[in-house]
């Protein structure tokens, strides 16, 4: 029954995931690709993205990002979705007026329907987006789009993360233009997560994003025309007018000189007529001034909207279309679908060794349960009946044995351990109810294990018994005979060895049959706890030595060094110039990414130019896997992490090909591999990237060691920079920090159910095996007990034996538990995160400790049966 459970639970809850999250994809029509514009889409975009090929639905939207007014709180608003990316209402009802907003479901305990949230730009000198800032709350909804319930997304607002979401109508945004498109596959090939779609997705979004590069080229070039014109336009205007007002202004005051001396006239003259008529001058030489004040703001409100279109000109080049599959725009949808594969991982290994062992011990069951029917069968067969139907009790019990261990296996895997495992690793996504599926492939997969490991074995025993001649198989098994063993052989020892361990030894190898079995069922079960523990302990580590031993830095602070002069000081400054800084450095920092052959999922990977190379070591310490020698950035290549080394199958001296968002790619030389335990790394020195890029790397970021590490202080200070006008993004180590931590709380619970099972199955093992040699050996210690031996040395004749092959169990369990747990984090830790190998001693002493306490309750149980024995048995004859 545990074998099947542990089977099927943990063979069909990745398949049940997905189905569950399946069912979920198609009611809201979740958009298969997604493509995101750094400008609004015109007329000429719209139809372009309408006839790529491959693509069934498109659908257009409005997206903008905003802050919670008075707050660090970052939203995302999205205009409501009508064919794809649909909304799940969980309370109230959509926004149908530019007043009303709908918001994430999770907010729902903080806000309440019919009350009133603010929003403003969030960044200085920027506008929301919107139509205006106060929006009636209507209702609560989940999306596809954001599938998890924390980490919803990054940003350039707040804290550099989303707070939450809302959706409003496409008339609250102030631009009628969107700026975002959701698509649908006209030929998806598969359902989600399976091998066809996720090709077929990758296969088609790199085709579209090379057809949409293109328009991106035209589109640039039809803004740079426009933006040239404008500013050639501009500027004239801008001379003309210059010199417009600098003759007016020297008119001005030649006339105001003039006026003045004839008022100054006319009053000693004391002439009111004059006076008059040189006042009236004055008035109109006001007004005159006032035109001209007036051209001085509007020459103004010129130069500064000359300012703007030369450094929207100067940014024309981060001018993008990007093409992004479910897997790249959706975070959740990637977390789910790696969690549902870390979950077949340990379907492809740990039932394996459940079934090994409990096929053993039922193997050893059903053959002693023969054995103890040997004198019955003897009996029957010399009353007349057949083989056949003497071996039918056997095959009858079996069976029934063995469906019924199936049944409940079964029931128990197929519903009880994945809605264990769901609730564990879905407490952070908006699933609620798993899909439960029969799986009959797996239940009969169970089944016939489970019939080999109990009708195989006693049909074995009882053919082997069955061809011995009924007059000898109604007389008792005689006891197996001993032989002398190697320890004989070496004289001083055996010498000295007292009796009863002289006993104990040659008995060891008597039953070698059951020492085999003792010795792989206890190691199996040790090795499995070993491995549970150690899972934990493993990706405990991946915090401890990144952000402890390698990471020195709280944040990333990514600025647009295209934006304006006075911009890009500003969100300096606010780096430099902070209170809170303990230390900065200033580097070139761009998100780009990588794609493996046989593969159809990304890395992303965050590519670092530090502009002080000598500097780096402060912040980031770039060791080398191996030998842990400290590294230096070179001119001839690049430093890359560890776990991206290993998924695109490089090594030092081999070249890589980084690719940007646009999936533009540039081959790059791996100079050396350093140990990092999180995340995606490539590191350049400043003459490599120039080489690589063809272009110089402009510093666009700062490396940020705050004074204060807490969660508050690095909000804030992300909070003040992000409201910059040139600021792009924030990158949080704590970010990465939660990630890691999420996936070790999702496995807690089923490294429990694992660790359970696997402790529940030692159990059986000793006790089953145990009580099997005091059956068999009930009249050896009735012979003992009438010969006048103790009840401890009684005992301890059967349980020295018992300790000697579990402690061998043990050893063998630690050996076996540390390959089995390097095969296991090789394979479980998501694709971002390597584990350090090894087992911590704590793992091995509490796995080591539970077998013990295991041996010592079957002693304790064993030891009543033991003294209960008969003594008079051992006076009966054979015969």
């Amino acid at each position: 029954m545990l074998g099947v459970f542990v089977l099927i639970g943990l063979n069909v809850t990745g398949p049940n995931m997905r189905r569950t999250a399946q069912k979920t994809y198609n009611a809201e029509r979740l958009a298969d690709v997604k493509v995101t514009s750094t400008v609004s889409l015109n007329a000429k975009d719209r139809e372009t993205v309408r006839q790529l090929s491959g693509i069934k639905t498109a659908e257009f939207g409005h997206t903008t990002d905003v802050v919670i007014k008075d707050s660090q709180h970052a939203m995302r608003i999205q205009s409501n979705p009508n064919k794809l990316s649909k909304l799940t209402i969980t309370k109230g009802r959509k926004a149908h007026a530019t007043n009303e907003v709908v918001l994430n479901d999770k907010l729902s305990g903080k806000y309440k329907l019919g009350q009133q949230v603010t929003f403003a730009s969030g960044k200085t000198g920027s506008t929301t987006g919107l139509k205006r800032q106060a929006y009636k709350i209507v209702g609560f909804a989940t999306s596809t789009e954001f599938l998890k319930k924390d980490s919803l997304g990054s940003t350039s607002l707040g804290s550099g993360t989303l707070y939450g979401f809302g959706y409003v109508t496409k008339s609250a945004f102030s631009s009628s233009q969107p700026n975002v498109a959701r698509l649908a596959f006209t030929h998806p090939n598969g359902q989600a997560y399976s091998t066809s779609y996720e090709h077929h997705a990758k296969t088609l979004t790199d085709k579209l994003q090379k057809k949409l590069n293109a328009r991106n080229k035209t589109r640039v070039a039809e803004l740079r025309t426009e933006l040239n014109d404008k500013i050639s336009s501009g500027e004239s205007q801008i001379q003309n007018s210059k010199a417009a007002i600098k003759t007016a202004s020297t008119q001005l005051t030649t006339a105001q000189q003039q006026l003045t001396t004839q008022l100054a006239a006319a009053k000693s003259a004391n002439n009111a007529t004059a006076i008059a008529q040189v006042e009236n001058k004055l008035q109109m030489l006001k007004k005159q001034s006032s035109a001209l004040n007036f051209k001085r703001e509007s020459l103004d409100t010129a130069k500064s909207d000359l300012a703007k279109a030369k450094a929207t000109r100067n940014q024309l080049s981060d001018i993008t279309f990007t093409v992004e599959s479910r897997n790249n725009y959706n975070d959740g949808y990637n977390n789910y679908g790696e969690d549902a594969q870390r979950i077949d991982v340990l379907g492809r290994s740990f039932p394996a060794f459940f079934f090994l062992i409990a096929i053993m011990v039922s193997f050893t069951t059903m053959q002693r349960m023969v054995d103890e029917k040997r004198i019955e069968m003897g009996t029957m067969r010399a009353l007349g009946y057949t083989k056949g139907e003497v071996m039918r009790e056997f095959l009858v019990y079996s069976i029934t044995t063995a469906v019924t261990g199936t049944v409940l296996g079964s029931a128990l895997g197929l519903v009880v351990l994945p809605r264990i495992i769901f609730r564990a690793y879905t407490a952070n996504f908006n699933f609620k109810v798993l899909l439960l599926a029969p799986h009959i492939g797996y239940v009969v997969v169970g089944l016939i294990l489970a019939l080999a490991s109990t009708v195989l074995a006693s049909w074995l025993a009882a053919r082997s018994s069955l061809k011995i001649i009924p007059a000898e198989l109604m007389l008792p098994k005689p006891p197996v005979n001993g032989s002398r063993i190697l320890l004989e052989r070496i004289k001083p020892l055996w010498r000295k060895m007292s009796f009863s361990y002289k006993v104990t030894a040659r008995n060891l190898f008597r039953y070698k049959g059951r020492m085999f079995m003792t010795i792989i069922g206890v190691a199996g079960a040790t090795a499995l706890m070993i491995t549970g523990f150690g899972i934990r302990d493993s990706l405990n580590t991946i915090v401890a030595r990144q952000f402890g031993d390698i990471s020195q830095y709280d944040l990333v602070t990514v600025y647009n060094p295209n934006a304006s002069t006075t911009a890009v000081r500003k969100a300096q400054g606010a780096v430099k110039n902070s209170n809170q800084v303990k230390r900065t450095t200033a580097a070139y920092f761009a998100n780009v990414y990588a794609t493996t052959n046989g593969s159809d999922t990304r890395e992303n990977i965050a590519l670092m130019v530090p502009k002080s190379r000598n500097q780096l070591d402060q912040y980031i310490k770039l060791r080398d896997y191996k030998s842990s020698k400290k590294l230096s950035l070179t001119d001839s290549g690049a430093v890359v992490s560890q776990k991206l080394a290993k998924l695109q199958g490089a090594s030092v001296g081999d070249t890589i090909n980084l690719k940007d968002t646009d999936g533009t790619a540039h081959k790059a030389r791996v100079a050396a591999i350093t140990t990092m335990y999180a995340g995606h790394y490539v590191y350049m020195n400043r003459a490599y990237y120039q080489k690589v890029y063809g272009k110089a790397a402009t510093p666009n970021a700062y490396l940020v060691t705050l004074k204060h590490s807490t969660s508050k202080s690095v909000n804030a200070f992300a909070s003040h920079f992000n409201r910059q006008e040139a600021a792009v993004e924030t990158v949080q180590s704590r970010e990465t920090k939660k990630t890691i931590t999420n996936i070790l709380g999702n496995l807690n619970n089923l490294i429990l159910v694992l660790v359970v099972s696997a402790s529940l199955l030692s159990l059986v093992v000793l006790y089953t095996l145990t009580n099997i040699n005091v059956s068999e050996r009930m009249r050896e210690l009735s012979t003992l007990k009438v010969l006048g031996f103790y009840p401890r040395e009684v005992l301890m004749y059967i349980y020295r034996e018992t300790n000697i092959l579990t402690g061998a169990g043990i050893l063998v369990g630690i050996g076996a538990g540390y390959l089995f747990h390097a095969y296991i984090m090789d394979l479980l830790p998501p694709a971002t995160a390597m584990v350090a190998p090894g087992l911590s001693w704590i793992n091995v002493v509490i796995s080591v400790g539970l077998t013990i306490i295991f041996s010592l309750m079957v002693m304790y149980t064993m030891n009543r049966k033991i003294q209960s024995v008969d003594m008079l048995e051992a006076l009966k004859s054979v015969d």
